[in-house]
């Protein structure tokens, strides 16, 4: 009989031992804030490229396109060796192109902000440095963001842009950040960047559309490292302020791996992420 209550306690403990081992096992993957800050990030710091090289990007030099609201300006040779509008620059009048270097640039929004035909609002200045003409193969070109805001968020790091051929550039975003004042987001990574549309209208910049490859390394703003990669190239028009389509794979450290899907190709605010076989709509910002 006392062998009998023995082998009772010993099954009851073992219960107890299973059933608590599959409680712990059970984890709740509620974890989205890395999907949406990565989001968020990824459209502000993918809309510098084309909004900088919306004033190179269509000639072999710089061309000093028309402005907005915001002023561009050549600041002066990089090296001492070349100044801008003397006779051994190639400046000219009627086509307003820059062809030599090393030579620095400045795009400046000013302080009240100035709206881009991509609908969002941009304040301080960008930086742009080339020791080369705009779009010479494998030349890098630097972009710093000084003071530069968009939609009250505030944006730092720098930028490196390399053209591989007439329409496809490396992006490489170095310690770049985006914080409102109270909290922060990190994000770094490599983007190939290639434009689909709008290159035939040279002058235009409105009907540019990119196609984005790649990946990213980030923290967000809760301090939990996440990593990205792109499965299919997320798509931006220089026209809109969100990505219209593409699709990515983001890993927050300690969760699964989540499907992020940028939608089909309207401009709109609406995306959806997808894990543990459930999807979950969310806005993009």
């Amino acid at each position: 009989m006392k062998n009998l209550k023995f082998l009772s306690s010993i099954i009851v403990v073992s219960s107890l031992l299973i059933i608590n081992g599959c409680k712990k096992k059970i984890e709740v993957d509620n974890e989205t804030q890395s999907v949406v800050d990565n989001a968020m990030t990824e459209q502000l710091f993918m809309s510098i490229p084309p909004t900088v090289s919306e004033k190179g990007i269509k000639e072999n030099g710089i061309k000093r396109t028309s402005a907005t609201c915001e002023t561009w300006t050549i600041l002066g040779a990089i090296s001492g060796t070349n100044t801008p509008n003397v006779a051994t620059d190639t400046i000219v009048n009627t086509s307003g192109f820059y062809q030599n270097g090393p030579i620095s640039f400045q795009i400046d929004y000013g302080t009240t902000g100035c709206l881009g035909s991509d609908g969002v609002y941009r304040k301080g200045k960008l930086i742009i440095k080339t020791a080369k003409r705009w779009k010479k193969y494998g030349n890098i070109i630097t972009v710093d963001l000084i003071g530069f805001n968009i939609n009250s968020l505030t944006l730092s790091g720098q930028l490196k842009i390399t053209y591989s051929d007439s329409v496809t550039l490396s992006t490489e975003v170095v310690n770049g950040q985006c914080s409102n004042g109270t909290w922060q987001i990190d994000y770094s990574g490599i983007k190939t960047v290639k434009q689909i549309a709008g290159y035939s209208t040279k002058l235009d910049g409105t009907d540019d559309i990119y196609s984005i490859g790649g990946g990213t390394i980030g923290k967000n703003r809760e301090g939990r490292n996440f990593t990205t990669t792109i499965t299919s190239n997320l798509i931006k028009k220089s026209n809109c302020k969100w990505l219209s389509s593409g699709v990515l794979e983001l890993t927050p450290e300690g969760f699964k791996t989540r499907t992020v899907d940028f939608g089909n190709g309207n401009c709109d605010d609406d995306a959806t992420f997808s894990v543990n076989g459930q999807t979950i709509s969310f806005k993009l910002q």
